[in-house]
């Protein structure tokens, strides 16, 4: 198994995902710890966080620090592929059957984002880093991968339970036997590494991370999916607000009447306080640690830069705990 810790970070789209990853990074690698940060974001923002470009593969951009974008669509094509290629050699003396039903089988809800997760493990089990921070896509697509063991274990199940109806067909003769072995061999080693990553989501090396705003899209799509995660069996380790207006009190709110920027800050800080209310009871009610990340006078980007300080915030006294 897995000797090193996956933390996750997760949520809507634009709330500062990327940056809290690239910031954690940071920090774990500055306490010495070997850590890699992995993005399946299709944006590529990483990149523009970190002021770096980042490869395909993993590769070191500072001490104890590697980065690299992931494509599990190419993977999961790749398989297709193959797979479609063996059941058009397995199907060709079955009548009406056209192999071209299965060229989408790359496309399955689930297939890029287990191949995705298929290089992640392997990150864990043989490149021995000690921390492996995961810079996800969307809530959406998260969700997908999480959910995809099931999905993809009931799919591959199909083809198998098609595969035997097939050879039970009177006088059916394979032009390959070969083949069929291949394909069986392929899929069951899917459906057991499934069950290892299971294991690998639900278990205590693995850390999920939820980043929102305090807004009514921000918490409604946070509220839902702290909820589906835990009917999955999935644990959300810690819930993080970002870019919260602090509170400047009496002597600087006073001068909203008069001043339109302290007005504008003003509003934006009594919009939030409702949503922060709630964030606060959905936290409690799913005894998941929340974490408050105020807006910064500084651009949060960069190594050498702004990164630094932002992870001081996120890791600080008042922030996440772990590894």
């Amino acid at each position: 198994m897995a000797s090193g810790k996956l933390i996750f970070f997760t949520g809507k789209g634009g709330v500062g995902k990327t940056t809290v990853s690239c910031a954690s990074a940071l920090h774990f690698a500055s306490q010495g710890k070997k850590t890699i940060l992995v993005s399946s974001d299709p944006a590529h923002s990483t990149d523009d966080v970190l002021g770096l470009k980042i490869a395909s593969t993993p590769t070191q951009i500072h001490n104890n620090l590697w980065a690299m974008n992931i494509n599990g669509e190419e993977a999961a094509k790749s398989f297709g592929d193959k797979l479609n290629e063996q059941m058009a050699d397995m199907t060709h003396n079955v009548p009406g059957f056209d192999p071209a039903l299965l060229n989408d089988m790359a496309a399955f809800p689930g297939m890029d984002e287990y191949f995705a997760m298929e290089q992640i493990y392997q990150l864990m089990i043989e490149d021995d880093y000690d921390i492996v921070i995961f810079d996800t896509a969307p809530t959406g697509h998260t969700l997908k991968m999480l959910i995809a063991p099931d999905a993809i274990r009931s799919f591959l199940l199909r083809i198998l339970r098609m595969k035997t109806k097939i050879e039970n067909i009177k006088g059916f003769v394979f032009r390959k036997k070969s083949q069929t072995g291949e394909i069986v061999k392929d899929l069951e080693s899917i459906c057991d590494r499934i069950e290892e990553f299971k294991l690998l989501l639900r278990g205590d090396k693995t850390s999920l991370n939820l980043v929102s705003i305090a807004t009514e899209a921000g918490y409604q799509e946070c509220s839902r999916t702290v909820k589906y995660l835990q009917s999955l069996g999935f644990t959300v380790e810690h819930i993080l607000i970002n870019h919260i207006i602090p509170d400047f009190g009496g002597p600087v709110w006073k001068d909203a009447t008069q001043n339109p920027a302290v007005a504008m800050l003003y509003r934006q800080y009594t919009v939030q306080q409702p949503y922060l209310t709630n964030y606060h009871a959905l936290a409690q009610l799913h005894q998941t640690r929340l974490v408050g990340l105020t807006a910064v006078p500084y651009e949060p980007i960069g190594i050498s830069e702004g990164l630094p300080k932002f992870a001081s915030m996120v890791w600080g006294a008042k922030g996440m705990r772990g590894s």
